[in-house]
């Protein structure tokens, strides 16, 4: 499960032109968006300070959210009568999970941040824990990690926002997304890993903890980045999502 509080500023004499257009939305999230568990508006006190809590199933559902096609109609109006906004999401695990999603916002535009995302040759600039050394083997790389060699190689979906991150785990393939959305003028990261079988509580904790970190430091190498940014053939600009 995903968490978000958003805190948002709307500009004065608007506070009910965004209120109605809040409620448009959400009924429209609420009947077209099975992953989305809650998205409310809450008034922070102060005229024209609000707060949006919301909940998401798991990283493709908050994914959906950001991308979804009322989006595209409410969300840049929404933010034409806002003054501020504020966003902070929250992972959720409960012992026992078989997945987990980390999360991350970047400044950097979609095209910037999911061309370097799918490059599969920066890997040991951010996945520091996890790569310690890297070399292309026919059509998969060896990673030197922690654990030994792992073989992997990279699936880039363009127009779905996905670079799939495929294992080869000597019995079939474990393949784990990371998923990009347009985030208002950055973007949103997610990296949604599986725990291996066999694998333990306490280590897949320590995988989670890694993870974090990771694109925390993937957020930085796109924002660091001076590369123009250019949009992959198939993508598509989504809306600035509230």
């Amino acid at each position: 499960m995903i968490g978000g509080i958003k805190r948002a500023r709307a500009k004065a004499g608007l506070e009910a032109e965004f209120e109605a257009m809040f409620r448009s939305h959400a009924a429209a999230v609420r009947a077209q968006e099975p992953g989305t568990l809650s998205y409310d508006l809450f008034k922070d006190g102060a005229p024209g300070r609000y707060v949006v809590l919301d909940r998401y199933r798991d990283g493709e559902a908050l994914a959906a959210h950001c991308g979804s096609p009322h989006g595209a109609v409410w969300f840049p109006r929404m933010r034409a009568v806002l003054e501020h906004l504020e966003v902070v999401y929250f992972s959720g695990h409960e012992p026992g999970d078989a997945h987990y999603t980390a999360l991350a916002l970047t400044r950097a535009p979609l095209d910037r941040a999911f061309r370097l995302a799918a490059d599969i040759r920066l890997l040991s600039r951010w996945a520091t824990r996890f790569c310690q050394g890297l070399r292309e083997e026919g059509e998969r790389w060896v990673v030197s990690s922690p654990q030994g060699d792992v073989r992997l190689r990279y699936e880039a979906d363009p127009a779905a926002g996905v670079v799939w991150h495929c294992v080869d785990t000597g019995s079939g393939e474990l393949r784990m997304p990371m998923r990009l959305a347009r985030h208002g003028p950055g973007s949103l990261l997610l990296f949604t890993i599986q725990r291996p079988p066999g694998c333990s509580e306490a280590a897949f904790d320590e995988q989670r903890g890694w993870v974090d970190q990771e694109l925390a430091q993937l957020r930085e190498l796109i924002e660091e980045s001076q590369e123009p940014a250019t949009l992959p053939p198939g993508a598509s600009r989504g809306p600035a999502a509230v």
